[in-house]
């Protein structure tokens, strides 16, 4: 197995991340700093990153992929100088080497998915293989959401990008007296760049109360039950479908 399949697998990260640490010669193997990605891995071979052995993930005891209930008030992060308070605080130590599928800012809540599997996680994060995620968010005031939805359909320019969404619906999460105006809505994303749904709001003077994602690709929180600060086995099928 090349060198950065294996740093993949073992929980590292993407492929593109390990290739990373190795051009960047932080790998070494049996005492040498690895400088091909080339390299195929052996039975035996010592494997040290920044001169610390790896510790592999071992599949018998350990589900290659989670999904995580992230509370508000936590990093989706292994670690900030910043903020204390990551993902990981409420997670078993036996997965703070996992990586995650897609952010959640320290005051958005719902659904994370984290794997040892560095290519699963590309899978779900590029935007390159279209994996949408929906969002429910509160506003303060109600809104005509037709016309909502049609701005972040259009595109909405921020920060010298432009946002888009790709369906914006009432949410239902409660009887509004206004069929046209509601103060909940269904967001969904195919590509969800860094704040991307609180940026589009503050563009539009829309204030965000709450922000709570509820799906990644198949995998929905209201189909079942996970309390927040919980975890729960998935496989990969649960999130893309038929592979």
């Amino acid at each position: 197995m090349r060198i950065n399949a294996f740093l993949a697998k073992i929980g590292l990260g993407s492929r593109r991340k390990v290739e990373e640490l190795v051009l960047a010669g932080r790998i070494r193997v049996n005492g040498k700093i690895l400088d091909e990605l080339s390299y195929k891995v052996l039975e035996g071979d010592e494997i040290l990153l920044d001169d610390k052995p790896i510790p592999e993930v071992s599949k018998s005891s350990l589900p290659e992929i989670i999904a995580f209930h992230k509370p508000a008030g936590f990093l989706t992060s292994h670690e900030d100088k910043h903020h204390e308070d990551t993902i990981f605080k409420l997670l078993p130590k036996e997965f703070e080497r996992y990586n995650y599928a897609g952010r959640l800012d320290l005051d958005s809540r719902g659904l994370l998915i984290l794997s040892s599997n560095g290519d699963f996680i590309q899978k779900v994060s590029h935007p390159k293989h279209k994996v949408d995620k929906e969002y429910i968010i509160s506003l303060k005031s109600p809104v005509d959401w037709k016309r909502i939805a049609e701005e972040f359909k259009l595109g909405v320019r921020e920060g010298g990008e432009t946002l888009r969404a790709l369906e914006v619906k009432p949410a239902n999460v409660v009887s509004e007296k206004d069929p046209n105006k509601t103060a909940y809505l269904s967001i969904i994303l195919k590509e969800g760049k860094k704040r991307q749904i609180r940026r589009m709001c503050k563009a539009k003077d829309l204030v965000l109360l709450d922000l709570y994602r509820v799906r990644i690709g198949k995998l929905d929180l209201r189909n079942f039950s996970l309390p927040e600060s919980k975890y729960k086995e998935i496989n990969a099928v649960d999130v893309l479908g038929e592979l």
